[in-house]
This record gives C-alpha cells, sequence and structure tokens, in this order.
C-alpha cells in the first residue's frame, strides 16, 4: 500500500481515518513535519478546529468572529505542507476542515459561522433552533447527478472560492459540499466520509484516493 501523510489535531481520531484510507488501499500515517512529506505519495487533510485569524481564513473580518478550538500551529502546519504538495504537484485529499484549509490556501475565505452567510446551521452541525453542537448530521447533496447522504459536522464553510477551484457540489442550502482544482490532483469534501455508511458519500471520495494512489509511480 501508498504510503499516505495525515494530519490530524489529536491521534484519538486516527482509527476512523485510517479506515477509511486503508479502504483505498493506502497506508496512512499522521504527519506532523514538512520536511516528513517528501517520503509519502497522498497527502490527506482532516477535520478540526476552527482556522486562526492569523491564517487570513476570514479576510478583512476581525470582529464577530465565533470561533473555537484554533491551533495555530496546525494551521501553519498545514497551509505550509499545502505550499509543498502545490510545488510537487501531490495528490491531496481534504476533509471538512480540510477543505477549508485548502481554500485559504488558494486565496479563499471562509465564514467564521455558516449563520452570517445565512446558511442553515441545523443542516450542517447546530441543534434545532439555535442549540450547541449535537454531533454528526446527516443531510443530502448532489454530486455526478446523483443525490446521497452525507455525515456532517462544521459550522464553518467556503466564502469567497479560492483560485483555480471549481464547485462540484451543494447543498440544498448553498453550501458548498465539494471541490477540485482546475489543474492540480486536488479534491476535497465538507463532509466526513470516514464517518459516512456505505454510499456514494463514502464512495466517491474513497475511490478518487485510490485512483491516485494508484496513480503514484
Amino acid at each position: 500500500m501508498k504510503l499516505t501523510a495525515l494530519t490530524l489535531s489529536s491521534d484519538r481520531y486516527y482509527p476512523r481515518y485510517a479506515k477509511f484510507i486503508e479502504e483505498a488501499d493506502g497506508n496512512p500515517e499522521r504527519i506532523q513535519s514538512v520536511s516528513d512529506l517528501e517520503k509519502y505519495d497522498v497527502l490527506v487533510l482532516s477535520g478540526g478546529g476552527d482556522m486562526g485569524i492569523k491564517s487570513g481564513a476570514y479576510g478583512s473580518q476581525t470582529e464577530e468572529l465565533p470561533i473555537d478550538g484554533v491551533k495555530d500551529e496546525r494551521d501553519e502546519l498545514e497551509l505550509s505542507l499545502l505550499k509543498k504538495a502545490e510545488q510537487t504537484k501531490m495528490p491531496v485529499l481534504g476533509i471538512c476542515r480540510g477543505l477549508q484549509v485548502m481554500n485559504v490556501h488558494l486565496e479563499g475565505t471562509l465564514w467564521p459561522d455558516i449563520a452570517q452567510g445565512g446558511f442553515d446551521g441545523a443542516m450542517h452541525r447546530d441543534g434545532e433552533g439555535g442549540e450547541p453542537p449535537i454531533g454528526d448530521i446527516p443531510h443530502w447533496t448532489k454530486m455526478e447527478g446523483k443525490e446521497f447522504e452525507v455525515m456532517s459536522h462544521h459550522h464553518q464553510g467556503i466564502r469567497n472560492l479560492g483560485n483555480g477551484l471549481q464547485i462540484l457540489s451543494q447543498s440544498s442550502d448553498g453550501m458548498v459540499e465539494a471541490v477540485k482544482h482546475e489543474s492540480l490532483p486536488w479534491f476535497a469534501v465538507q463532509w466526513h466520509p470516514e464517518r459516512t455508511s456505505e454510499g456514494l458519500g463514502r464512495a466517491l471520495p474513497r475511490e478518487w484516493l485510490r485512483k491516485e494512489l494508484q496513480n503514484v509511480q
């Protein structure tokens, strides 16, 4: 199996991501240093906390930033990994936060909270009536002409699309759910395929990853 670099906020999240990557015939290892990237074939950016203000994720918006779980060191690591991956044209799969980091690296911006953009929080993470997050939320999206269910857990999302990215999928409230890069082998989804039951929501990103791993020389 080809070596797959995986970013994580904590080792406790490793098992689900590892299982998903192994389904695509990848061999996952957590990466914590940019200098280690050269030994891997593919990079997977996982979910996690919000990006910090220092990352530039929110553009000129510096007030009313309902963000939490910020780890500036993780922002720095992942943005640096993407810079190197872009230089070498390494395949990258972004998952949830990973999609957001990819977008920011490509000079896009994020909604600090999707409610600010008029999106339906209950569809993506929040409880009914604006209650605190209650965990993974199933909802439907469409891609490649097919509708399927995915599992989401996020309160941020793409505001301004990054350079070179193309939208592949949006949920019924208009939230960007999947993107690809027009020239780089980069693909990202806003949902969590590693938490999604077998079906297109899990299979589409998994088969993309499998194909890229097979293409690596």
